[in-house]
């Protein structure tokens, strides 16, 4: 055999090679009825060819139903499948450690099957696993509390990343992998995701290890913010969203229709997002504050400039104006605090850019790793590399850490993948495979707490650098904010 065709718990899968990475591409991990939780998927009696990507799961980015990305065979509800990479020199028997990648798109969209795991496989000699999951309406809108029912699990799309980590545990060994030592990791929603996990009792023996990239619970909804937003789809749905049974056989653009209305009349967050439901995940933000997270190394950090690609996209997708995120400082931390806050903050543009940023993503990733490090190991880092337009940007980071080729993936990035640019994006590649394989990133980079602050500054030039914006992380004080937390 070439070890390219692989028994799996539900039947054989046959992968490919190529790029000194073995590949298997759109196994599934679960099975789901619409708004059902997962379980295990059906087994197969032939070979399963493994060559090529899966469906993305429906999903739609923006407010408008035209662009809902519904359409078979690229997208179906049929989704929760998952990639593997490994090297193609792995020895018979040999276990590496597993990197288990949770996609970004604000809940609402994106897949894993766009992250090529080829090269972090290869050159950091670990396995790499990418999932989809349920997004938007069909995965993040809490319709149990609009219907009045408890036939309909919460977070359903946090229900799918721990049934594909369920799966880990009992496939990947065939695959080369070890599954004692499995790490999570994520970017935005991803990240999110990944500090969901570390607070969610059912994940807890499924991983060792977490990543988090650019956020840590934010843009998540408080339970009353769940219950108005699943409301205003209920009555948007009319009787297509009367129970469970007329949301399982409605048009599935009908659905989306709602995810539109329901997101232009909610600007500036995500019209659908986990929740605190107080079931998988703790019921309120001082829950999630008050308790501790699963006591594993983690990694975690965020770009400079996290705003500016809100700023640049179209849509009111985040807070981002001056009378936006005072409304929220002062609603949600009170006046004293909100003031505090704001005198650290210049009232310029960039000031402004700072504080959207630091409210959206950087503190709250910020604030995660000060708790976290209070009882488990914990680097951090601040992306600073800069777009000529964009700045240290919400996901630049990712166009330097996954292979990515072309024009576009030229413009994204700022340049070409040569010289010191590339440079950088090996290094980040080598701590992350690092501390995959040694729960702690290369010597260079030393651990983090609150009283010393050491982050690491990922520039063309890296440097640590001692509890940066000091003024401003104190004047948060470890307080979170968020347009989803209020009811």
């Amino acid at each position: 055999m070439d070890g390219l065709v692989v028994a799996t718990q539900s039947g054989l899968v046959r992968g490919t090679s190529a790029d000194g990475a073995r590949r298997w591409l759109g196994i599934p991990y679960a099975d789901a009825a619409r708004f059902a939780a997962p379980v295990a998927t059906a087994p197969w009696a032939d070979v399963r060819d493994a060559t090529m990507p899966g469906p993305q799961c429906p999903q739609m980015f923006g407010n408008a139903a035209k662009r809902a990305r519904i359409a078979e065979p690229d997208f179906s509800e049929q989704c929760l499948m998952l990639n593997i990479y490994a090297p193609d020199d792995l020895g018979e028997g040999e276990r590496l450690p597993v990197y288990v990648w949770i996609h970004g798109g604000a809940f609402v969209a994106g897949s894993g099957n766009g992250y090529d795991g080829s090269l972090l496989a290869r050159e950091g000699r670990i396995i790499v696993v990418t999932i989809n999951y349920r997004v938007g309406v069909l995965g993040f809108v809490n319709f149990a509390a609009a219907l009045e029912t408890s036939d309909i699990p919460s977070n359903l799309g946090l229900r799918d990343q721990i049934a594909a980590l369920t799966w880990v545990q009992t496939n990947i060994a065939a695959f080369g992998g070890d599954p004692g030592r499995v790490t999570i990791g994520g970017q935005s929603a991803g990240s999110m995701s990944v500090s969901l996990l570390l607070h969610a009792h059912a994940a807890r023996p499924l991983f060792q290890q977490a990543l988090m990239q650019s956020g840590a619970v934010s843009m998540i909804h408080s339970q009353a913010k769940s219950v108005a937003i699943a409301r205003q789809y209920r009555t948007f749905l009319g009787d297509d969203g009367r129970s469970l049974a007329a949301l399982q056989t409605v048009d599935l653009r009908r659905l989306f229709e709602a995810q539109a209305a329901v997101g232009a009349a909610n600007p500036g967050t995500i019209p659908a997002s986990p929740w605190l439901d107080d079931d998988l995940v703790p019921g309120t933000m001082e829950d999630v504050h008050a308790a501790q997270a699963a006591p594993v190394p983690l990694l975690a950090g965020a770009t400079r400039d996290e705003v500016r690609l809100f700023e640049l996209m179209p849509g009111d997708i985040l807070p981002t104006s001056w009378p936006a995120l005072e409304t929220l400082l002062h609603g949600q931390l009170g006046a004293d605090r909100a003031q505090a806050i704001l005198a650290t903050y210049p009232r310029t543009k960039a000031g402004r850019r700072a504080l959207a940023s630091d409210l959206t993503f950087v503190m709250p990733t910020r604030h995660f790793a000060d708790r976290h490090a209070a009882h488990s190991p914990t680097w951090f880092y601040r992306f600073d590399y800069a777009h000529p337009i964009a700045g240290a940007t919400h996901g630049l980071d990712l166009t330097l850490m996954w292979p990515m080729q072309g024009l576009r993936a030229a413009l994204a990035r700022g340049g070409r993948m040569t010289g010191r640019r590339a440079a950088l994006g090996q290094r980040m590649v080598r701590h992350i495979a690092h501390f995959v394989r040694h729960g702690r990133p290369e010597a260079a980079w030393p651990a983090y707490d609150a009283s010393q602050g050491q982050v690491m500054i990922f520039n063309l030039a890296d440097r640590v650098e001692a509890r940066p914006e000091t003024d401003r992380w104190r004047a948060w004080a470890g307080h979170d904010v968020g347009v989803g937390l209020s009811g």
